[in-house]
């Protein structure tokens, strides 16, 4: 009964400071590399890599569970080939649920799934022909990743998200995802 006693306060002392450090709201910002992928029925598919942001926020229910909302801006993907130019733009806005594993009091692992409502933008120049078009889209995403927790307040993360075929008509579909570094404040 003493040594289980024991057990249980040695517990309850290692997990205190990563609950206290988990609970509560946070806000946050992300910036990596975005990738789309454009592909297009009997042309194949090209793939352009750019410069994305992430700002987000939510609340941590506890060491475990949590909200995120985030709007991300995936950059703009640009092709021109054989006289064509097209460029691509898309955002997104999503809420998803997050899990997370502290594995001490510094570092942890969490994954995210949720909702996103993508909006892209699709600008085509060729010769004697230009255009644009936009498109708004509901898919799924899901993100995994680490953290560092610097303090009870600050945090550093790396993560990948997937936001999945976020244009589809037409013979074509773009698919989007975003690898990133950035900074959390919890409040």
């Amino acid at each position: 009964m003493k040594q289980q006693f024991i057990a249980a306060l040695i517990g309850a002392a290692i997990a205190f400071p990563v609950a206290a450090q988990a609970e509560g709201y946070f806000v946050g910002g992300n910036v990596g590399r975005s990738e789309q992928k454009l592909s297009i029925d009997g042309l194949g598919s090209i793939k352009d890599t750019g410069t994305g942001f992430k700002l987000n926020g939510g609340y941590q229910f506890n060491a475990n569970y949590g909200v995120e909302v985030a709007y991300v801006n995936l950059g703009k993907a640009e092709v021109n080939a054989q006289g064509t130019y097209a460029k691509s733009e898309p955002q997104t806005v999503f809420v998803a649920a997050t899990g997370t594993l502290p594995l001490n009091n510094e570092f942890s692992l969490f994954g995210k799934v949720g909702v996103a409502q993508n909006h892209v933008k699709l600008s085509v120049r060729e010769s004697g022909f230009s255009g644009s078009d936009s498109e708004n889209r509901t898919t799924a995403v899901f993100g995994i990743g680490a953290a560092y927790h610097l303090n009870k307040n600050v945090s550093f993360v790396a993560e990948y998200e997937n936001f999945g075929k976020i244009g589809n008509g037409d013979g074509a579909s773009l698919k989007a995802d975003l690898l990133s570094v950035g900074v959390r404040y919890s409040f």
